[in-house]
């Protein structure tokens, strides 16, 4: 049983990156709802290469025997096989996503496969006595995501790109070269969640790369830029946010609401206001209610702690509205809204006849463990009820989960989660990585 105290709701921001929620919101035009260190919509998983068949591989008849002829003793010789055939990889290329918009594709990694013809003529390598074999040399698994996320930054696919930005958060020296170099991308979605980590991850010396921003050709990104000075003293006019609380279009419209909270001033309170529930009147009715629910998380930032209400109220929207109750968990978590608790444990723990799907169990056990929760075993057993799943987005949710799960136990399947052979898995669970151990290691080297 996960524990469940209740106190009064605390805006302040959880452990993780801010922006691991925000990314839903650049993409939200593209009709992307809640994973993130946010917006879990269903990718496909690639269909894993079918191995050799062995069965086809004839083996050759067998000469009839002749007459034995003595031969004088000779000392014993081994055989051994060498099983090490030289690999010929065929690589399927990733496929490039459109500028417009961040969206899950599929993600082909390179597949090996062994020529059936390689093994049946590989000639025997003959040696006398016991054979000599090299250990392989332990693979850290800390580099290992490191290594992962460095890849993923410079894949042609933008949602594994902005995703392994985020994940980096726990590394400041990796991370400020990953956003340096992404502040230019090509696509907005990535360009915006690089920009906020200037603001959330106080890359300040970012800022001169930042002002080029403010005429960026999407609001959103000039939005991000307005976030990104103002958190680091620049001077900068805010008032473009204003039209941007107007907008009819949803992303650019929560993305504003998300900065305004975030700057912290009071003085937003009637504009955040004037704009919940209003215009968007041809935008589908559960998408203008979150963006509304982004506001109602503004206007707590900035003290009105009555709106936290309507965020709670969205955690038990009817089942064919789960996308409200992904994004008003991820908002519970970020607010770090105690009073919210139990109701999340209900969220997990509910009967079989009102069991919610694996991805709103998931999510609120993460927000249950944000909250604070320290006991590992209920985590433990929901991840593992759930990581072999033959979904790779509920993989990546267990990932996510394991990250804020300090045991040892999580650590091991977060190893296991960084060789999934879906690219997001592998991010996520790097991340996570880094989350669980960056504070038990010395600073991150320099990076060239």
């Amino acid at each position: 049983m996960i524990p469940s105290p209740a106190n009064p709701v605390n805006a302040r921001s959880s452990g993780r990156p801010l922006t691991a929620g925000l990314l839903v919101l650049a993409t939200l035009a593209a009709g992307c709802s809640l994973a993130g260190r946010t917006e879990r919509s269903s990718r496909a998983t690639p269909s894993p290469t079918p191995l050799v068949d062995v069965r086809s591989v004839a083996a050759a008849p067998t000469p009839a025997p002749e007459p034995a002829t003595p031969e004088p003793a000779q000392e014993p010789t081994v055989e051994v096989v060498d099983a090490t055939v030289p690999l010929e990889p065929t690589v399927v290329e990733a496929t490039v996503v459109e500028e417009s918009a961040v969206e899950a594709t599929v993600v082909t990694e390179p597949v090996t496969t062994t020529p059936p013809a390689a093994i049946a003529s590989r000639p025997p390598v003959r040696s006398e006595g016991r054979p000599r074999v090299e250990p392989a040399p332990p693979v850290d698994p800390g580099q290992r995501a490191i290594d992962i996320l460095e890849a993923a930054i410079r894949t042609d696919w933008p949602l594994l790109r902005a995703n392994a930005l985020e994940a980096m958060s726990a590394d400041p020296a990796r991370l400020r070269a990953a956003v340096m170099a992404s502040l230019n991308d090509p696509n907005l979605g990535v360009r915006f969640v690089a920009t906020m980590l200037v603001g959330t991850a106080d890359l300040c010396d970012l800022a001169p790369l930042v002002e080029p921003l403010l005429e960026d050709p999407s609001d959103s990104v000039r939005a991000a830029a307005i976030y990104a000075l103002a958190t680091c003293s620049d001077p900068v006019n805010p008032t473009p946010l204003a039209a941007m609380v107007a907008s009819d279009n949803p992303e650019v419209r929560a993305n504003a609401y998300v900065v305004l909270g975030l700057l912290g001033e009071p003085s937003a309170i009637p504009l955040i206001r004037s704009g919940i529930g209003q215009g968007m009147g041809l935008v589908d009715p559960v998408r203008a209610r979150l963006v509304d629910l982004q506001g109602a998380a503004a206007l707590v930032r900035l003290g009105d702690e009555r709106e936290i209400e309507p965020i709670r109220a969205a955690l038990f929207a009817p089942t064919e509205q789960a996308e409200l109750t992904a994004l008003a968990i991820q908002l519970v978590s970020r607010l770090h809204d105690e009073g919210a608790r139990q109701m999340l444990v209900r969220l997990v723990e509910a009967p079989s006849r009102e069991s919610r799907p694996p991805e709103i169990r998931l999510a609120a056990a993460e927000a249950i463990a944000v909250l604070g929760a320290r006991e590992p075993e209920p985590f433990l057993r929901l991840a593992g009820e759930y990581v072999d799943s033959p979904r790779a987005e509920i993989r990546a949710q267990v990932a996510s989960l394991l990250g804020e799960v300090a045991d040892p136990a999580a650590q091991t399947l977060l190893s296991n989660l960084m060789a999934d052979p879906d690219p997001v898995v592998r991010v996520a669970a790097a991340g996570s990585w880094l989350n669980l151990t960056v504070d038990e290691r010395t600073a991150a080297a320099p990076v060239h």
